[in-house]
């Protein structure tokens, strides 16, 4: 098996790690920030610089959140996966009183309650450059997606079937 980076185009702040790293059928997502394009560059231009970071610009938590997972999904995707398929994620809040924006926002990009992956959310003492958030996951590449109607209560649900 060989190891393979993906960055799905996002902007980059030239931090000593990968975002998504491809093994196998598995996949890992680094904790994400919410930096986008202008802040990312300016990131990665006091970097090369030698120069002090420049301050979070703070915009509105749902934002944040949003920006957040429409990242992660994007590399879950370029990896070859969907969202369904993420196992494990971490979440670091700024601010615990967010969780609940967090989950409105979090929930959306699922296809049901039954794929919601395994997930701890927790209050962090100190989020990258001050964000309201970080987040990171842990899934895996399906070989062949199965097309089933929705799960019923007590039923296993099979988001892929792999091949022998």
């Amino acid at each position: 098996m060989e190891k393979h980076n993906y960055d799905a185009g996002l902007p980059a702040t030239n931090a000593p790690f990968n975002l998504c790293v491809r093994y196998g059928d598995l996949i890992f997502i680094s904790g994400l920030p919410p930096f986008d394009e202008a802040f990312s560059r300016a990131v990665r231009e006091a970097r090369d610089e030698g120069r002090a970071i420049p301050p979070f610009p703070n915009p509105p938590f749902a934002e944040q959140a949003r920006l957040v997972m429409d990242n992660m999904k994007k590399l879950v995707e370029a990896a070859g996966s969907n969202m369904d398929c993420l196992l494990k994620v971490i979440v670091w809040l700024r601010d615990q009183r967010d969780a609940e924006e967090f989950d409105r926002v979090y929930r959306t990009y699922f296809t049901s309650r039954e794929m919601l992956p395994a997930r701890t959310r927790i209050q962090a003492g100190r989020t990258p450059m001050d964000c309201g958030l970080e987040v990171e996951a842990i899934g895996y590449v399906p070989r062949k997606l199965v097309h089933r109607s929705a799960p019923g209560r007590g039923r296993k649900v099979r988001p892929s079937a792999r091949r022998k």
